[in-house]
């Protein structure tokens, strides 16, 4: 019998980069990194597509409203 719940999580190729060209993969990196769209968006945008870049943009850019 098949699990009708199961839902399959897709993982980019490359976790090296971060590509938000594609929802799927905007979900998954939303997911990975805990953040919004727009946060994710905005770091590519400003630290390029390299995954260990986007993550030290978020660290260093936390968003308005928390404390470290």
């Amino acid at each position: 019998m098949k699990n009708r719940n199961y839902i399959q999580r897709r993982v980019p190729p490359d976790l090296s980069r971060i590509d938000i060209r594609e929802q799927w993969q905007i979900t998954f990196w939303t997911l990975e990194l805990r953040t919004t769209q727009e946060r994710l968006t905005r770091a590519v945008r400003e630290a390029g597509p390299e995954a260990d870049r986007v993550r030290a943009w978020l660290e260093k850019n936390p968003p308005p409203g928390t404390t470290r």
